[in-house]
């Protein structure tokens, strides 16, 4: 398994809007092959049992609410297929844009895991 995982700060104002442009971005890429796509709401973020919680390494504002958004695909090459596939959807563009224009995108955390074990650069 491969996923992308996102976490969004997302001012309150801007969450209904966010919710449904990310929703049907998640539909356009399981339309072209992808496992799944979920969004979360955050629930506890400080932390249990002695270990740091997300609000250890990203600051937020009263008026923002954090979200996940998690992507999945069977492995690094379907996720490539994919989003080349993706790529020529005009419409996944489009959401793209809206996305950019409802949360600031330097301050989105992007990354990626896989159930492969990958060899670290020495």
């Amino acid at each position: 398994m491969y996923t992308i995982i996102c976490i969004f700060r997302v001012n309150q104002r801007n969450l209904e809007e966010f919710i449904k442009v990310t929703s049907k971005s998640g539909e356009v890429l399981m339309s072209h092959g992808a496992v799944d796509h979920n969004i979360l709401y955050s629930k506890e973020l400080t932390g249990k049992q002695g270990s740091m919680g997300i609000l250890n390494l990203i600051e937020m504002e009263e008026s923002e609410e954090l979200l996940l958004g998690q992507s999945v695909f069977n492995d690094e090459s379907h996720y490539y297929k994919v989003m080349k596939s993706v790529g020529s959807d005009d419409i996944i563009h489009y959401l793209d844009g809206s996305i950019k224009e409802l949360v600031e995108m330097n301050r989105v955390v992007t990354s990626s895991f896989t159930t492969e074990r990958t060899p670290q650069p020495s």
